[in-house]
């Protein structure tokens, strides 16, 4: 039996004067009317949502488009390696192409694993498809292995294999995938492409399984207690996706770096660094705040941010100051990149923090979640 839906009216996104891509617009898609104060303030309705609202919106509406993505863009990847390398001449490095074409695998797969749910820590995707750091060695001894298919390459460390096996491949030792001597080196380039392609097709069925159209039903008897549980791994890996992004991949790289060395930052072989904390960055804002002028969605149709669950629950102060934090980190977000003066890294990084802290001293105990989630790759 379909649940009962009582809307709350409300008066949302109090008049605060934010600047930059997610500043507020005065009033909402559903008007706005002059307070006492003189300060206009929208008025909506917004729905009561249940944890099962969340988790579902969260999944159909940000994480399997994403996933639909990823799987369309490692597909790409794949069927340029494995149309590249029986044409390749010996020492002929690969086309831009093939460069260009990794990097928009790899900035879907930051957008997806921005935030760590469902079948992402089921399947352990950061371990198995991201392993860092890169293992050059280990590579090398996969590449003189020989894998010809994909159970051959079950027997292959994870280390070896994924996106960082493939970035390695493709900027570190570009003259290998060729005929010739470097022959091997190009045919395990396929191999780590097309296993990286199914993965990406695994990680797509599960999340469409996940987030059925419409809306949610309550007839299971073990309903409740499954969407308690993912919407409290939601909030969880939504903390520890800030933290990955933070710490793991920018505040440790700088301060462990040697003197005189560079840090090593994610994706630095290819130059997509930037691009991929814009892209881990896009996860956290979008599932944290709805875009100016946004409507809440009723259940079933749309992305529910942790903004809508406030708000839908009469948190209205709680999700103001959820708000309000976004443009303070956008700012420090906003052209970040390994070249940028360190302090500016390290003010990324006191934002981030700060941001993280909001989360778990205000948000999710409003929420009724406990944080107790620190493993960045949810094992």
């Amino acid at each position: 039996m379909r649940r009962a839906r009582r809307l709350i009216g409300i008066a949302c996104f109090a008049g605060v004067a934010l600047t930059g891509p997610l500043a507020l617009a005065q009033g909402s898609a559903a008007g706005s009317a002059p307070t006492q104060a003189g300060a206009d303030r929208g008025v909506s309705a917004v729905p009561f949502y249940s944890s099962a609202d969340l988790a579902q919106g969260v999944y159909r509406y940000w994480h399997l488009p994403q996933a639909e993505a990823f799987a369309a863009r490692a597909a790409d990847l794949a069927q340029a390696l494995a149309d590249h390398c029986p044409r390749a001449q010996p020492g002929e490095r690969p086309p831009a192409e093939l460069q260009q074409r990794w990097r928009a695998a790899a900035q879907v797969w930051d957008r997806l694993t921005g935030v760590l749910v469902g079948p992402l820590v089921e399947r352990r995707v950061l371990h198995q498809l991201d392993f860092t750091p890169t293992r050059p060695e280990l590579i090398e001894r996969a590449i003189r292995s020989a894998p010809a298919d994909a159970q051959a390459m079950e027997r292959i460390g994870t280390p070896a294999k994924g996106l960082p096996a493939l970035e390695w491949l493709l900027w570190s030792r570009p003259e290998r995938l060729g005929k010739g001597p470097d022959a091997p080196a190009c045919r395990y380039a396929v191999q780590v492409a097309a296993e990286l392609a199914r993965e990406a097709v695994s990680l797509r069925e599960g999340f469409a399984a996940a987030a059925p159209a419409g809306e949610t039903s309550e007839d299971e008897p073990d309903a409740p207690a499954q969407a308690a549980t993912a919407m409290s791994e939601l909030v969880n890996q939504f903390v520890g996706g800030i933290e990955r992004l933070r710490w793991l991949n920018i505040e440790k790289p700088l301060r462990s770096a040697a003197p005189g060395k560079p840090p090593a930052f994610p994706r630095m072989a290819a130059g997509a660094t930037a691009q991929a904390w814009a892209a881990q960055w896009e996860a956290l804002r979008t599932l944290a705040v709805a875009p100016a002028g946004v409507a809440a969605p009723q259940p079933g149709t749309g992305l529910i941010t942790i903004e809508h669950f406030l708000r839908g629950w009469g948190r209205h102060e709680l999700a103001d100051k959820l708000r309000r934090s976004i443009p303070a980190v956008d700012q420090r977000m906003r052209g970040l990149a390994p070249a940028s003066p360190r302090q500016r890294l390290l003010d990324a990084s006191r934002e981030l923090s700060a941001f993280k802290r909001l989360i778990e001293a205000e948000v999710a105990p409003a929420m009724k979640i406990n944080i107790g989630f620190s493993d960045a790759d949810g094992d």
